[in-house]
């Protein structure tokens, strides 16, 4: 079954008491080149999500923080799930686990990042 995947590029960012630092437009770019990379993992986990429910669209959206330093993403938790679908919800959280930025910062970033999963038509 054929299928797409879009990612928002949209990030909304917060630094560790949101003041504003690490919140460039290279700190964004950053970000959103990590979650694009993870597009296909994450295509995976909605294909996955399709075999048992062909109708399965929506939006979910993934909060994080990439840890100062390091920039690896944790504190993965979705905050919104309009899927419904456990385990597509669980294999999303472990394909962001796996990223961290490739240019960290020196504070911790909070991260939330809308992914919108819908079936070709």
């Amino acid at each position: 079954m054929n299928s797409s995947l879009a990612i928002s590029l949209g990030v909304a960012l917060c630094a560790a008491g949101c003041g504003g630092a690490g919140l460039g437009a290279d700190t964004r770019a950053d970000i959103s080149a990590r979650m694009t990379a993870a597009q296909q993992p994450i295509a995976a986990c909605y294909h996955a999500g399709l075999k048992t429910n062909r109708k399965l669209t929506g939006t979910m959206v993934v909060a994080f923080a990439a840890a100062p330093d390091t920039g690896q993403f944790t504190d993965i938790q979705v905050t919104r799930d309009e899927l419904g679908d456990p385990g597509v919800r669980q294999c999303v959280i472990e394909a962001v686990g796996k990223l961290k930025l490739a240019r960290p910062q020196a504070t911790r970033l909070a991260i939330s990042y809308p992914i919108h999963f819908a079936p070709n038509p």
